[in-house]
């Protein structure tokens, strides 16, 4: 069956529209600069734009969408992380720092995944307890980061730290970063960690910390102090921020409801083994070869068609170990002139995902992964495992039965709920590092 892909709702909360900003609108309005919507709708998305004001509990507000865009505008009232007043603030909408505030807080309680850009990363970082500079030329040592107030626009780079889920996102190196802020963080807030910074040292990005990061539910909650939507149309690692968010939002939707059995992903099945499996590995993994050339170190047979005499979705799953997984389109350009479909990790920078149908069935993935990284280890580890103890394999073969049977049609519950297992059975094999 072909995989109807769930289009996801996102919300993106508006500024307020004073009644000197749009002609015969003399009670002021609502609005959100084009260029958020567009960049969501280019990755798949649907989006709504959510005004200040609205009744009810946040949780209750963002019930029907999968996910959750904070953008830039004036700046946070100080009195909110304790600062004082000063003549350079801006824009400030009281109403608006409330909403927002309740809104993270509420994304961040029930997992939905939420992107905050400019004010929103501040918004982010206020709303779990940290502070703000007010005013950066006022900061000694800093370069140009652009006044709004002014219509300045710097462009500098922004160097993501390693294993962030910035750099899972983007797979790009350092990016060139559209900035226009006034403002920026000083004391960081509980729970957040730094991820993002440009040569000054200035915080740039932000993410939330979750404490079990193999929680298949944990928050994905990324802030950036720059606007990416600014040069998301021709620059793919900014546009790359809004598929994540797109992506994470489909798999947040596509979930089966508690108390349902039937999410809004495709359908499939666990089949017996087929001794041909290793075959169309075989045949597929010289194409894919020939295709990336010196950029592959190793290719493998994974997952469970990789195992003789276990069931499985009759999907075959090839790992690529490449030397650097930066930049991406050195694999993922040749894999989509393969006829892949690319579908980034937001969660890891070692690993990448490609599919590929036959006859309208999901027929083949190839995983990209690093060279020696735990993506790579973990998932030989597994195989090799369950190949030389096949009382795991029949345990791992019941399990996917009965999850295949309790979730037609939401792939993503059937993965997590596998989770435990997988992770029991990678502790024991205990793969050393290289």
């Amino acid at each position: 069956m072909t995989d109807q892909r769930y289009r996801p709702l996102i919300a993106i909360v508006a500024y307020h529209l004073g009644e000197d900003r749009v002609a015969r609108w003399p009670e002021g309005g609502y609005g959100v600069p084009k260029l958020y919507p567009d960049a969501l709708r280019r990755a798949g998305a649907r989006t709504v734009i959510l005004a200040p004001g609205e009744d009810g509990t946040p949780e209750e507000i963002l019930e029907p969408f999968d996910g959750l865009l904070l953008v830039g505008g004036g700046d946070i009232d100080p009195a909110r992380y304790g600062g004082g007043a000063s003549d350079h603030l801006y824009g400030i909408e009281p109403d608006r720092d409330q909403f927002e505030i309740e809104l993270i807080r509420a994304a961040d309680h029930i997992a939905m995944p939420t992107l905050c850009i400019c004010r929103g990363m501040q918004v982010m970082n206020v709303a779990f307890g940290g502070s703000l500079h007010q005013h950066l030329p006022d900061v000694p040592g800093l370069i140009q980061h652009g006044v709004p107030v002014e219509g300045t626009l710097t462009i500098h780079d922004v160097d993501p730290a390693a294993g962030s889920r910035l750099g899972a996102v983007t797979k790009a190196g350092s990016l060139a970063a559209a900035s226009h802020h006034h403002q920026g963080i000083d004391r960081l807030g509980d729970g957040l960690a730094a991820t993002g910074r440009t040569e000054d040292g200035l915080i740039e990005a932000i993410e939330r910390i979750v404490p079990d990061q193999q929680d298949p539910r944990a928050t994905w909650m990324v802030g950036l102090q720059w606007h990416p939507e600014e040069t998301a149309e021709h620059d793919p690692a900014q546009q790359s921020l809004f598929d994540a968010l797109s992506l994470l939002a489909r798999l947040y939707g596509s979930r089966a409801k508690p108390g349902e059995r039937e999410g809004r992903s495709r359908a499939f099945e666990i089949e017996p083994y087929d001794p041909g499996w290793p075959g169309r590995f075989e045949t597929e993994s010289a194409r894919v070869e020939a295709a990336l050339g010196d950029e592959i170190v190793r290719v493998e047979h994974v997952g469970s068609t990789a195992v003789p005499g276990l069931a499985a979705k009759p999907v075959v799953d090839i790992q690529v170990s490449v030397r650097s997984m930066v930049p991406r389109a050195a694999y993922a350009e040749p894999l989509v002139h393969l006829g892949y479909r690319w579908a980034l990790d937001p969660w890891t920078d070692e690993h990448e995902c490609f599919s590929r149908d036959e006859d309208g069935r999901r027929a083949f993935h190839i995983h990209v992964c690093g060279q020696g990284t735990g993506w790579e280890r973990r998932h030989l580890g597994f195989r090799d495992w369950l190949r030389g103890h096949p009382e795991d394999a029949a345990a791992y073969e019941r399990l996917k039965r009965d999850l295949a049977e309790r979730h037609p049609r939401d792939t993503y519950t059937y993965a997590d709920e596998k989770s435990a297992f997988i992770r029991e059975v990678e502790a024991r094999a205990a793969v050393p590092a290289e």
